[in-house]
């Protein structure tokens, strides 16, 4: 009887023994599951940033810079004996260099001028298009203009109206050198009709020294 008691009593004990086990096992098997890591940014998962076309690095190589300008206006209907003016335009690359601003203002002749443009690359198209605003234009801004290189001549052309009347300008720029280029602005009724209007050359200001504002 003795015996028997022992064993029963040795079976209960390794009874209790094994239930903190068997609670511990539960609750290993209950543990929740590590977190899924977090999802990687797209540009991670394949999926390439835009990047900037040839023709747009070439325009930002050639033009972007903070430069003088110095205008000299032909004689036109507006000034019938021509002028000159200065000026600075601080030309500035866009995000991710996909795009190029300029910030133009000069005084002469005609008073203060103030413009502000920015340029980008129309791959589809193959030219470049661009948004221009100055204090002469009558409704503030003008998109219709496109540019594109002729060789290493870099040429746009814009449609718009002046007192009524439909005028063309074509903008040229060229001469590059490393600190300075020419633009020419010719303006007619139509595109067999220009006229050069005002020849703009910007230099560098390490070349001339930074004007005062």
């Amino acid at each position: 009887m003795k015996t028997i008691l022992r064993v029963t009593m040795l079976l209960v004990l390794g009874g209790l023994c094994a239930m903190p086990l068997a609670a511990q096992d539960s609750a290993m098997s209950a543990k929740p599951k590590a977190a899924k890591p977090a999802a990687k940014p797209k540009e991670q998962m394949g999926m390439p940033m835009p990047k900037a076309a040839p023709e747009m690095t070439k325009m930002i190589k050639m033009m972007a810079g903070s430069w003088t300008v110095t205008e000299k206006s032909d004689p036109n209907p507006m000034m019938p004996k021509g002028g000159t003016g200065k000026g600075t335009a601080v030309l500035t690359p866009g995000p991710g260099g996909m795009s190029l601003t300029e910030k133009y203002h000069s005084s002469g002749a005609m008073g203060s001028f103030n413009g502000f443009g920015t340029f980008w690359w129309d791959p589809k198209q193959q030219v470049y298009r661009g948004l221009w605003c100055d204090s002469m234009t009558p409704n503030g801004c003008d998109a219709s203009g496109t540019t594109k290189w002729d060789g290493e001549t870099l040429v746009g052309m814009m449609e718009g109206e002046m007192n009524g009347q439909k005028i063309v300008s074509r903008f040229t720029y060229a001469n590059w050198k490393p600190d300075s280029f020419v633009m020419t602005m010719a303006t007619g009724p139509d595109a067999n009709s220009l006229k050069d209007m005002v020849t703009i050359t910007y230099t560098k200001y390490a070349a001339m020294g930074k004007p005062s504002q």
